[in-house]
């Protein structure tokens, strides 16, 4: 299963890379949310896990882009900045799986992960 990580904080994105791997997945990785766009333009991914505060274009905005590109694959998004009514009024609609609140421990990353990609 190939897994986009957005993430822009070096740290988290390696860690998360690790234990993702280590669990199975082929991960990718963007740090801001035109890389994502530009990512899910050019490769078919299963999961997308989002955090919503990024440089140049935000998680938010790469969400909504790319549902109205017609991209629909499961999304997890993680924040730590947001309040829970703002990430709840801004991702209302855009099929959003799991929603994380940072700091996110690696057991209920993965679990999440399992969550949203469903059984198999």
């Amino acid at each position: 299963m190939k897994v986009l990580l957005a993430e822009d904080d070096l740290d988290i994105r390696r860690i998360y890379t690790e234990m993702l791997s280590g669990n199975g997945f082929e991960v990718f990785s963007a740090v801001d949310g035109e890389e994502v766009l530009t990512k899910v333009g050019e490769q078919a991914f299963d999961l997308l896990i989002l955090d919503l505060f990024m440089p140049r274009v935000d998680g938010f905005e790469a969400l909504s882009r790319m549902r109205e590109q017609g991209q629909m694959i499961p999304v997890i998004v993680m924040t730590g900045h947001f309040p829970d009514e703002v990430v709840d009024e801004r991702i209302q609609g855009l099929g959003v799986s799991v929603i994380l609140r940072k700091p996110v421990m690696i057991s209920t990353l993965l679990d999440a992960v399992k969550k949203a990609i469903g059984p198999g």
